[in-house]
């Protein structure tokens, strides 16, 4: 039959293994910021390469594309304004 024994850890052994968790879980999070600014860095240059391309074809694209977010993030702000007031 098969025994299962449990041991105790001394102190010296539980500090050891708690900086090696620790040490792991820093690895950890630095490869997901890594991993993190790589995502954020391909976004942007998809975004670009689709504003180049959409510009060479429709010369003007982008700047009608900034002025419609342009207004359309003041409609927003102002939504959120009317949200607010009414709730109060």
């Amino acid at each position: 039959m098969l025994e299962l024994k449990s041991r105790q850890l001394d102190q010296s052994e539980e500090e050891t293994a708690t900086e090696a968790s620790e040490a792991d879980l820093q690895q950890r999070v630095e490869e997901l910021q890594r991993a993190d600014r790589s995502l954020y860095n391909l976004m942007g240059m998809e975004v670009w390469a689709i504003a180049k391309t959409m510009d060479d074809i429709y010369p003007g694209f982008w700047h009608q594309f900034m002025e419609n977010r342009r207004i359309a993030c003041k409609q927003f702000m102002e939504q959120q304004k009317q949200a607010h007031r009414s709730e109060d």
